[in-house]
């Protein structure tokens, strides 16, 4: 098969990943801390701008969004860390 191994699963013919190819290099841990919290940081501060703003323009402030601006910044952060792990 002209040295290309090939791998079936379910039906499918799958090429094996080349062993030589170049791989994401992953930053700092001290980086990916700072701009973990970065990303933090910035969700909650756009989140909570939002509500500032809806409560200025709409005169009332949407209470079942409080917890989702607490929230979002923690899942955006930890999604952003999981891109290098």
């Amino acid at each position: 098969m002209n040295g290309i191994s090939v791998t079936t699963c379910f039906g499918a013919a799958m090429k094996t990943p080349s062993t030589n190819e170049k791989t994401r290099k992953r930053p700092s841990t001290l980086t990916l801390n700072i701009l973990t919290a970065l990303v933090g940081v910035i969700t909650l501060g756009a989140g909570i701008g939002w509500l500032v703003y809806t409560w200025f323009v709409d005169l009332e402030v949407p209470y079942f969004a409080i917890p989702l601006v607490v929230c979002v910044p923690v899942i955006a952060a930890v999604a952003f860390r999981n891109l290098w792990d």
